[in-house]
């Protein structure tokens, strides 16, 4: 009884196994068929079409998911698929991704013999490329009515495979479709960039020109011309540059991004300790920056899925304590937005490294996740960055009130000093008494300076009606003749706190840097 239990499970088991679904390709839709398909891993990556060709069902392993994930390691994988079609349809194998470094796809013709056909990043022809969207493979000579195909696939990064077997009719819409909303996708990507291109030229922020390095580095380089294949626009040398070190360019732009954030929310000062851990995630990334340069993928493609994680949710985490919890936007609601873009980026994360890991699997939609994070957040941050531009230029305004309230009221007061001179009889002292108040500390040197050289103070006040007291004082002694030291030592400042009071007067008074000042004070007073 044992011997025909076990002889009937046998049975069942190897025609479950020989029973690979066959794919119609009539009329097809165009999705993934990722679950059709069955896997073999060529550890070491020297078996041959014939050999795999014969292998039994048992040493496949059948998809569970649309999108194949044959992990960051290097590895060789063979995939197999069936499928069944009539005359009339003319079916293509379509690899919806371009960042496979090498593929190689076998089947036997109609006469048997064995065809191949080699693509990917490193061996690519004109043919059989189709520029920014993956590969396509014609089928028509494999042996019909059911015709097996069989693919070796090899990617140093990640290797991600959305295979799809299409009609001609099928393929061609799909990519005018998936063509347009790309070029809306870097359309919108590019009105960002020229925002902060602009907003750069005119603040000359340090703000807009890391977020300017961050949608360059991160969308056009990584997304666009390494994740979509665009790269091969600038030849295949630059593609194959671009895939060789994308760790380089992503690491880059996170270095970019972290330093961003920390000077939009000035970590520094609001939080110094998230502010430390975001130091060492720049350590992070600069060794993986250092690693790429090298084409270590193997150890940076781990590290990278780790970073990227990480920085992205201490992102959002920082300016939900900065913005919402410290109350950074209470004056100006629009840079909640900034907090607002980091949650899209921040989910998209979580679900793609966890794909990645294969705790999750890929769907068809898996590849426009980020790309869609990415936009809605370059609208938002750039929401919040003219939000707290908004808040800068308030913060400035009401000081420049405050400064334009203050001279109003220093003006009022010289000129009430003034009538009351007027009004009493003034003694006049000569360069040398004033000379020898002024050394003598004697605290009605200023009122007597003012009141001998009247006419001195009041040119000043014509040409720059904004200059402090103290800034009066300094071009008394420098009317006198008194040098840098002279002036340190009467008025009890460092040498260099009279050299900085002395560039404020320059620029008040608009004195040419070359110009000597005690020439200029003594011009003034011969002109007045």
């Amino acid at each position: 009884m044992k011997t025909i239990f076990f002889l009937i499970v046998f049975i069942i088991e190897n025609s479950l196994c020989i029973a690979q679904p066959v794919i119609q390709v009539e009329k097809q839709s165009f999705v993934n068929v990722g679950r059709s398909g069955y896997y073999w891993q060529d550890s070491l990556g020297k078996a041959s079409f014939e050999e795999v060709e014969q292998f039994k069902a048992a040493r496949f392993s059948k998809g569970t998911s649309a999108i194949f994930n044959g992990g960051t390691r290097g590895k060789v994988w063979w995939m197999k698929l069936r499928f069944k079609r009539n005359s009339q349809t003319e079916p293509y194998l379509f690899i919806s991704y371009a960042n496979i470094d090498s593929i190689s796809l076998y089947y036997r013709d109609a006469e048997g013999k064995v065809r191949l056909i080699s693509s990917g990043m490193f061996n690519l022809k004109k043919s059989d490329a189709l520029l920014g969207t993956g590969y396509a493979f014609p089928l028509q000579q494999v042996k019909a009515p059911v015709g097996d195909i069989y693919i070796r696939m090899q990617a140093m990064n990640t290797l991600l495979v959305p295979a799809k077997l299409v009609t001609e009719s099928v393929l061609n819409h799909a990519l005018i479709k998936a063509y347009s909303i790309q070029l809306i996708y870097v359309g919108i990507a590019l009105m960002i960039l020229i925002f902060h291109i602009f907003m750069y030229f005119i603040t000359r922020s340090k703000l807009f020109a890391l977020y300017i390095a961050r949608v360059i580095l991160l969308y056009f380089i990584v997304m666009v011309c390494y994740l979509q294949g665009y790269g091969l626009l600038f030849g295949q040398a630059v593609a194959s540059f671009i895939l060789i070190h994308a760790h380089f360019f992503i690491a880059l732009g996170y270095i970019c991004t972290i330093l961003f954030n920390n000077h939009f929310l000035k970590l520094k000062r609001q939080l110094p300790q998230l502010n430390k851990i975001f130091n060492v995630l720049l350590v992070g990334w600069s060794i993986i920056l250092i690693s790429s340069l090298w084409d270590a993928r193997s150890f940076t493609n781990l590290l990278t899925q780790v970073l990227f994680l990480l920085t992205s949710l201490l992102f959002l985490f920082s300016s939900i304590q900065v913005i919402i919890i410290r109350g950074y936007a209470k004056k100006n609601p629009l840079i909640w937005c900034y907090v607002f873009g980091w949650i899209p980026v921040a989910l998209a994360s979580i679900y793609l490294v966890f794909c990645l890991m294969a705790i999750i699997p890929f769907q068809s939609y898996s590849f426009n996740l980020l790309t869609m994070a990415v936009i809605v957040e370059g609208i938002l941050i750039s929401l919040g960055l003219f939000g707290q531009r908004l808040r800068l230029l308030a913060r400035h305004n009401a000081h420049f009130r405050k400064q334009r309230i203050l001279m109003h009221e220093q003006m009022e007061g010289y000129r009430k000093q003034l009538n009351q001179k007027n009004q009493k009889p003034v003694e006049h002292l000569s360069l040398k008494e004033l000379t020898e108040l002024a050394k003598s500390h004697d605290p009605s040197f200023m009122k007597k300076f003012e009141e001998t050289e009247n006419q001195f103070i009041t040119s000043l006040l014509q040409i720059a009606p904004q200059l402090l007291p103290a800034e009066l004082e300094l071009c008394a002694y420098i009317r006198l003749n008194f040098d840098t030291k002279e002036i340190a030592r009467t008025c009890k400042l460092s040498v260099r706190a009279v050299e900085s009071r002395k560039y404020r007067v320059r620029k008040k008074l608009g004195i040419d840097g070359e110009m000597n000042m005690q020439s200029w004070m003594s011009n003034l007073n011969k002109l007045s």
